[in-house]
């Protein structure tokens, strides 16, 4: 093996290239993602939550097929083709690229419609359902709304759900006596799949020493950013997409102060004895499972306040103590409010600013079990990698600065089946 530092060239036999790939693997192995919670791609099975949210086992009704541990090595061959993947990204070898994606089973291109196509220098490609299965796996374990959420795979770009609206009376009745006629009602929820998607700039300088680590690095990127964005549409999505928690229609609504008109516009006005009113404000089978979705900013407030005697009203004898600032939301470790979970979300997710202005009417607390309160999210189709090396984004040419362009698309729907079974804690309107 010579290797040319002045021309940055490797001229090597084919056995010690093979080497050199087989070494690249096993760091991969070494150093992959437990994914023994991977819920099956399968376009027959729905995507049941993943992690320690309320009812994460039953899923409320959706079956889960989770992949039993095996013998990492025993997935050498679908690993070495998602390392061939990134790898001809890296070199620009689109007759690999396009090889590759002859290999996937039809399912899984037949569920991305429209087809991919490919374009003059650069096509698109729908990445290796090995790296779309960890990018679900990480969503599900760093995200929000997919840990919470109940999750379901689409078979199509618009899915129907039925929601239970009114429920059959019971009654008691006599011997030989006729049995009064009752029966539910029912809705419809329509899930619609959106196309969210995230360009990413990275040098060619990177890419043409490409190895796994590449593909680490685009994986963290894309599932934070996608993350980020799930989360804030299911919390406060005003309906470009999607119509989130806090702004549908149907919801129990509690405010500041327990008033619409108590004057309490802000949200440092907010008291532990709202966050009682909230839990209260949605019946007991509802609190069954349930969480309190807060943001950080807003738990920091709580947990500062005293009585007359300056001891700290929030009781945290029976908790981990918390760490509420620059753990980016993943903090309040254990923390509960009347032995309801408290989950603290992220700054941005649930408000767009947390400042000591007028806010009114503002929504910024959810109480509740999303997951039997039909909080859907569902995911169509696999993911599509494009590449250029020409376009501009964000003012930045790929051409001139001797960049890849790496955009990244998913399609997913998020809709609310039963709003009633959820509170939200609101500023007043005056």
């Amino acid at each position: 093996m010579n290797i040319n530092e002045t021309e940055n060239t490797l001229t090597a036999t084919r056995e010690e290239f093979n080497t050199i790939i087989d070494k690249a693997l096993d760091r991969k192995i070494k150093s992959m993602l437990d994914r023994t919670a991977i819920t099956s791609l399968n376009k027959s099975t729905s995507v049941g939550a993943i992690g320690d949210g309320p009812s994460a086992n039953h899923n409320n009704g959706v079956i889960t097929n989770r992949v039993n541990a095996v013998d990492p090595y025993a997935n050498r061959e679908k690993i070495l083709k998602t390392f061939k993947f990134f790898n001809a990204v890296a070199t620009n070898d689109h007759g690999t690229l396009r090889s590759i994606m002859q290999t996937y089973e039809p399912e899984y291109i037949r569920t991305l419609s429209p087809q991919v196509e490919g374009t003059n220098s650069a096509g698109g490609y729908l990445v290796p359902p090995e790296f779309y299965a960890d990018v679900i796996f990480l969503l599900n374990e760093y995200g929000f709304s997919r840990k919470y959420c109940a999750q379901i795979q689409m078979n199509s770009n618009v899915l129907n759900v039925s929601t239970l609206t009114g429920k059959p009376s019971v009654s008691w009745v006599s011997e030989n006596a006729a049995i009064p006629a009752s029966k539910g009602t029912f809705g419809r929820l329509v899930l619609t799949a959106q196309k969210l998607a995230a360009i990413y700039p990275i040098s060619n300088e990177l890419l043409s020493d490409a190895n796994v680590d590449v593909y680490n690095t685009i994986l963290r990127i894309f599932v934070e950013v996608f993350g980020a964005e799930e989360d804030t549409q299911v919390f406060r999505g005003t309906g470009s997409p999607f119509t989130g928690i806090l702004n549908t229609s149907g919801v129990v609504t509690t405010y500041l102060g327990a008033s619409s008109s108590s004057g309490k516009t802000h949200y440092t006005d907010i008291t532990l004895d709202d966050l009682i009113n909230l839990v209260q404000s949605v019946g007991p089978a509802q609190q069954r499972g349930a969480c309190l979705f807060i943001e950080q900013n807003t738990l920091t407030d709580l947990l500062k306040k005293k009585d007359s005697q300056s001891r700290y009203l929030w009781d945290l004898a029976t908790s981990n103590d918390p760490q509420v600032n620059g753990a980016n939301g993943f903090s309040a470790t254990n923390l509960k409010f009347h032995g309801y979970p408290v989950v603290s979300l992220p700054n941005g997710v649930i408000i767009n600013g947390y400042d000591s202005g007028t806010h009114a009417s503002t929504p910024f607390a959810v109480f509740g079990n999303l997951q039997t309160a039909g909080c859907w999210i569902g995911t169509r189709g696999g993911m599509e990698l494009r590449i250029s090396y020409d376009a501009t984004a964000d003012t930045v040419n790929a051409f001139t600065n001797d960049l890849q362009l790496l955009r990244m698309t998913e399609r997913i729907a998020f809709g609310v089946g039963q709003p009633g079974y959820l509170g939200v804690l609101s500023t007043s309107a005056t």
